[in-house]
């Protein structure tokens, strides 16, 4: 049984119906990161690595570790957009 969940990249709420069903808006995530990435706590650059917001007190603490990154093999340049948005608009940068 998984754990992951899919997690959106451009929010459902912000997002049209072509981009809400895109299955390239879209990352699998374990609970605590689905939740940080949804804050805007973490986000990831176009090569997968993780970026932690400096806003976040002890990521450690919450699973969070430095050298974490989307596996590479099922990041798509078609997760681009959606992930330069997420880093515009949503991370705490």
């Amino acid at each position: 049984e998984s754990i992951l969940i899919g997690s959106h990249i451009k929010p459902w709420a912000e997002s049209s119906n072509n981009e809400r069903l895109d299955a390239f808006n879209g990352l699998l995530l374990t609970p605590n990161l689905d939740k940080l990435f949804d804050k805007g706590y973490i986000s990831f650059a176009t090569n997968g690595e993780i970026m932690v917001s400096t806003s976040l007190v002890s990521p450690g603490a919450l699973g969070v570790h430095t050298d974490m990154t989307i596996n590479r093999d099922k990041l798509d340049g078609r997760h681009r957009d959606y992930l330069d948005y997420h880093r515009a608009v949503l991370f705490k940068g």
